[in-house]
């Protein structure tokens, strides 16, 4: 990955403080290299998980274009739309690789029940989940079922050789895998939830 200060100027030309061949001054630089560390620590604030910096290559254009529409205002200038578009995918790129997926929350007054007059029927889905399996490779915010239950994975890793995930929790083990439940598998069957 480029430097600090390649990436803050190649953010200052993509908003045309200074044109091609060109050098920052030396105030305009180092404003610009602020906004890059206050940027980047926002984004730990906010959930950026892991050891991740220095960032891969594969970023380098999103966070050059994030930092050139966090900089347009600063120097005057509006960011148009190729670099709105550029800084918007830099960013959905950096959220799916390295921001944690977020927790389930849920009622836990509420449960599963075969008895029609307690309870409320949930639709069907028509998106079927795959099934988990054992001794497989899973990748993060990848989705199974698992009885009549769907889980987000939260850690990627390895499956266990049996089993898989089970319960309601959010913070579920399996191998080297960690899963969040998120719902009742509606494509199964049709459910009742009723409260306690």
């Amino acid at each position: 990955m480029s430097t600090a200060t390649e990436i803050a100027t190649k953010a200052l030309k993509r908003i045309n403080v200074i044109g091609a061949g060109e050098t920052p001054a030396a105030p305009d630089l180092a404003d610009s290299i602020d906004a890059l560390n206050a940027m980047i620590a926002s984004w730990e604030a906010d959930g950026l998980s892991g050891d991740t910096l220095p960032l891969d290559k594969r970023f380098e254009q999103g966070i050059i274009a994030l930092l050139a529409v966090r900089l347009a205002e600063d120097f005057g200038k509006s960011p148009g739309p190729v670099l709105m578009r550029d800084a918007a995918n830099g960013w959905a790129a950096l959220q799916g690789a390295f921001f944690a997926v977020p927790q389930s929350t849920f009622d836990r007054s509420l449960r599963v029940t075969t008895s029609i007059a307690s309870g409320y029927l949930l639709g069907r889905s028509s998106l079927p989940v795959p099934v988990w399996r054992a001794n497989k490779s899973y990748s993060l915010r990848e989705t199974v079922s698992n009885g009549f239950n769907i889980y987000e994975c939260t850690t990627a890793g390895m499956s266990a050789s049996s089993g898989g995930p089970s319960g309601t929790g959010d913070s579920i083990t399996d191998g080297t895998v960690v899963w969040v439940w998120r719902r009742v598998d509606g494509t199964r069957n049709d459910y009742l939830i009723t409260v306690n």
